[in-house]
């Protein structure tokens, strides 16, 4: 009988420790976050834009529930941006969202960043991280081609255009095998200084061993960048669209 009693009680006593070892899993999960780590977006000149930017608790909330949102624009064009302060997630929902203005003003070269967290989180709910938004100016002044003659493996080249602050500006590839030709459209900003570099997955450029594949980049009808395949793993090209 004694036996019993015991093992009964062992029962138990595992029971009310896994009861409360999960009431104090569910509290840990009790928090805020946004919901991806970057939104991106561009705006045009001399124009603005709007960026929806998402919060999600963990659970769905029983009455509305407001938190508080701090902006660190440190990395962002004074001016040019319009923050709200604050984000409601409605009951019987677990989302909310608060809308980001941006405008053309001071934007310049480069990419402006903004970096949103919660500011003094509504208690009893844990602070799931912060994210970014990301915008850069949307140019249309200039136009260009970049074409390509490829070797037999064209599945290992790739490029990318960067402005004079190294952000990635236009970006392509890798390309079918045995592509033979490819011809990408670019916009770019007027009066920018830009670099073009070329990869290739395998590091021995677009070569094949018989035959050897060139690229040219070409701003309203001028030659900026006209170079053969003979590199390794990448080659960078600076240009201007002056």
């Amino acid at each position: 009988m004694k036996k019993t009693i015991n093992i009964f009680l062992i029962i138990v006593s595992f029971v009310l420790l896994q009861n409360c070892d999960d009431d104090q899993f569910e509290s840990s999960l009790k928090y805020v976050s946004f919901g991806d780590n970057t939104y991106s977006t561009g705006v045009d000149v001399g124009g603005s834009n709007t960026i929806d930017v998402y919060v999600y608790t963990s659970t769905k909330v029983s009455s509305d529930v407001t938190f508080n949102i701090e902006a660190d624009a440190s990395g962002a064009a004074a001016g040019s941006y319009s923050v709200p302060e604050t984000v409601t997630v409605l009951a019987g929902t677990n989302e909310g969202k608060l809308t980001v203005t941006l405008s053309d003003v001071d934007l310049g070269i480069g990419v402006n960043k903004i970096k949103l967290n919660f500011k003094d989180v509504t208690s009893g709910y844990d602070n799931g991280g912060t994210t970014t938004v990301e915008y850069i100016q949307n140019c249309t002044e200039v136009t260009g081609t970049l074409d390509f003659v490829f070797d037999t493996y064209s599945d290992e080249t790739s490029w990318k255009i960067t402005d004079a602050l190294g952000g990635v500006v236009l970006s392509g590839g890798p390309y079918a095998r045995s592509a033979g030709t490819a011809s990408e459209s670019l916009t770019l900003c007027a009066g920018r200084e830009y670099t073009l570099t070329i990869f290739d997955a395998y590091g021995d450029g677009m070569f094949d061993g018989a035959n050897l594949g060139s690229y040219t980049l070409t701003i309203d009808g001028e030659v900026k960048v006209s170079n053969d395949g003979e590199f390794d793993d990448e080659i960078s090209t600076a240009f201007d669209t002056k």
